[in-house]
Formats: C-alpha cells, sequence, structure tokens
C-alpha cells in the first residue's frame, strides 16, 4: 500500500512539473505573400509591372492557400510543437497588438497604392516581416517585449513564392515558408526555411513569363501543397528543440 501511495505521489509531481514547465508561443504574424519575387529572372521593369498587375488581379485568388495553410497549422502543425500556443484571442484582442503598424509598412492599409496589397491573412494577424538588425524598434522585439510577460517567447509564419529557371527559356515557381521564433531575450531559437517546387512551368517570351492567372495561379496552389505535406513529415524534428531554448 505505502508502495503505491509513493508511485501515485510520484506521478501527481510529474504531472504538475510537466504542467508547470510547459512554455507558451504567440504567434503574432501569419500570412501569404502574393508578390512572386522574380529576383533570379532579373529585374526588368516589364516584369516588375507584370508581377504587380497580376497581384492586384481578382482572378490570382490566394485565398484558399492561405485558409487551408493556417488549417493545418493550427489543427495539425501545432499539436506536434514542443509548447504551447497562446490563446489566439489574447493576442489579437490585445489593444496593442491592433494598434501596432509593421516597421515595413507592412500592416497599415490606409493610403497604400493596391501593388503594395499584397498579404493576405488570416482573421486580424499582422502580416509582420523580421528585421535584419536586431533592434529595440524592430517588428520581432516590438512583439517581444508586447507579449514577454504573458509568452515565452514569439513567433512569425508566411508563405511566399518566387520564379525559378527550371530550363532555359522556362519559368518555374518555388513556394516557401518561414517560421521564426524568438525567446524573451529576442534570441531567434527556431528557423524553418522549407521550399518546394512547382511540378509544371510555363514559358518566357522577351524576358517575361506567361503571365496569366490561369496559369501562374495552379502552380502556386500545386506548390504550396507540396510544402505543406514537407512540413508535416518535418515539423516535428525541427521544432523538438524549441523548448530548450525558450
Amino acid at each position: 500500500m505505502k508502495k503505491h501511495l509513493i508511485l501515485f505521489g510520484l506521478s501527481i509531481f510529474s504531472v504538475l512539473t510537466s504542467s508547470a514547465q510547459t512554455k507558451k508561443v504567440a504567434l503574432t504574424s501569419f500570412w501569404v505573400n502574393k508578390h512572386i519575387n522574380f529576383r533570379q529572372l532579373g529585374g526588368a521593369a516589364g516584369l516588375a509591372a507584370s508581377v504587380a498587375s497580376l497581384s492586384e488581379s481578382p482572378d490570382f485568388n490566394l485565398q484558399p492557400v492561405l485558409d487551408s495553410f493556417y488549417s493545418v497549422f493550427m489543427n495539425d502543425f501545432s499539436a506536434q510543437f514542443p509548447f504551447e500556443l497562446l490563446d489566439e484571442e489574447m493576442v489579437l484582442n490585445d489593444e496593442d497588438y491592433q494598434n501596432y503598424q509593421g516597421k515595413f509598412n507592412e500592416s497599415d492599409d490606409k493610403d497604400r497604392g493596391v501593388f503594395l496589397q499584397r498579404f493576405l491573412v488570416p482573421k486580424t494577424y499582422k502580416p509582420l516581416q523580421e528585421s535584419l538588425f536586431k533592434t529595440k524598434k524592430s517588428n520581432q522585439m516590438q512583439m517581444v517585449n508586447l507579449f514577454k510577460d504573458r509568452a515565452d517567447g514569439v513567433m512569425f509564419v508566411s508563405i511566399g513564392y518566387e520564379f525559378i529557371r527550371p530550363m532555359p527559356f522556362t519559368a518555374g515557381i518555388r513556394a516557401y515558408c518561414r517560421i521564426k521564433i524568438w525567446n524573451k531575450k529576442g534570441k531567434r531559437v527556431v528557423t524553418v526555411n522549407e521550399y518546394a517546387k512547382s511540378k509544371r512551368s510555363i514559358p518566357i517570351i522577351a524576358g517575361i513569363p506567361v503571365m496569366k492567372p490561369e496559369k501562374l495561379l495552379p502552380m502556386c496552389i500545386d506548390s504550396s501543397n507540396e510544402l505543406i505535406e514537407d512540413l508535416h513529415r518535418r515539423m516535428k524534428k525541427i521544432t523538438r528543440k524549441a523548448a530548450r531554448k525558450l
């Protein structure tokens, strides 16, 4: 009997200790970028204008990609993290978070041209970008300081696209995912850079890919699906050491 009581006591202590040590991370940025990076194809003005026109087109609708990725991330990926996500409503309903404007004007829609309105976000998340230099005014440090009393770190998540050259005179699409986590000290403790290519490609004519939404949208969707599948296989391994660094 005494032995059973000791084992029971140790079990309760283990549960309480584990619970007390559970880390929390605030997801403070989540977005999909409609603007396809064309660096690998050169910087021709005509190409820049074509990419801008594509991102403005209502037929180039990446909302289903955002919806699918957000659902998978919150329902599947988050369960693989060695920490908990801070309650979403606590983040999105925070007045200081609601009023925060990104340092690269990402989250300020007021008086912006259509070209710059390229970020799709779920609910009222901010499309914040990481600052290259860690200063007190950087997006990541502002978020760290905002939630440091409620979370052990903050997370930025995004999906973007870029043109690649699979063969001469053709262009493909590569989707990429960025997941970054910073601890309370502003030190980056997780960096995920995952890529996936589209199966199809389009011709390049006079230095510019065929910029038809009905051609490019399926390529973006295809590469996004491949990307999500890759992350499914790797997420737990990628983030398993994060809790020790928070």
